[in-house]
């Protein structure tokens, strides 16, 4: 687990909780390298939602997906507009795993960056719809102006969660600045 990106390090704590034949949604596609992961462990009997607003990354994501991946299902929407894509596709069926990359779309305009508000919002929808011993994946990078509220916001709701009903564990590397990425892992327990 150590000396690999963040996005690895989530990638091999996530698949042991997906497998063939799951819904999963990738919140933030950007280029979409959790799109792939998931869509390659849902196999083609899943289905993987695959967000983004940027017009960039849209396209990008119809080049890569359309052809080689028709389990990946690309929407324009929010991140917190998730559930509407699901109800649109009238698939319906609840998430085994959501991912979130939270911020800017590598290499692009990082003046565009996910907001807080619609971040909070879609994290309480990711925590109502992701199926009992499902998980959520949420990295947030606290070293632009609005990716250090959201990253403070957000780790202020997980902490607020039931733990009854919701197991969070935080990674972050001690040794590092407070700019750093963080990766919270949200477990609906059954």
């Amino acid at each position: 687990m150590f000396g690999i990106p963040i996005t690895e390090r989530g990638h091999r704590i996530i698949q042991d909780y997906i497998k063939e034949g799951d819904t999963a949604v990738d919140c933030t596609a950007g280029r979409g390298e959790d799109t792939l992961f998931l869509a390659e462990r849902v196999g083609s009997s899943g289905t993987v939602y695959a967000l983004d607003i940027q017009d960039e990354a849209i396209e990008g994501l119809h080049q890569r997906f359309d052809e080689a991946y028709p389990q990946v299902i690309i929407c324009r929407a929010n991140n917190r507009d998730f559930e509407g894509c699901l109800a649109l596709e009238g698939r319906g069926s609840a998430p085994q795993v959501i991912m979130y990359n939270l911020g800017y779309l590598p290499g692009g305009d990082h003046s565009v960056t996910t907001r807080v508000e619609d971040s909070l919002q879609s994290a309480r929808a990711a925590c109502d719809s992701v199926k009992r011993g499902g998980l959520i994946s949420i990295i947030a990078y606290p070293g632009h102006p609005e990716g250090a509220v959201e990253a403070e916001q957000i780790e202020a709701f997980l902490r607020a969660l039931p733990s009854r009903e919701y197991e969070v564990l935080t990674i972050r590397q001690t040794n590092r600045s407070a700019s750093a990425p963080v990766q919270h892992l949200i477990f609906r327990k059954k």
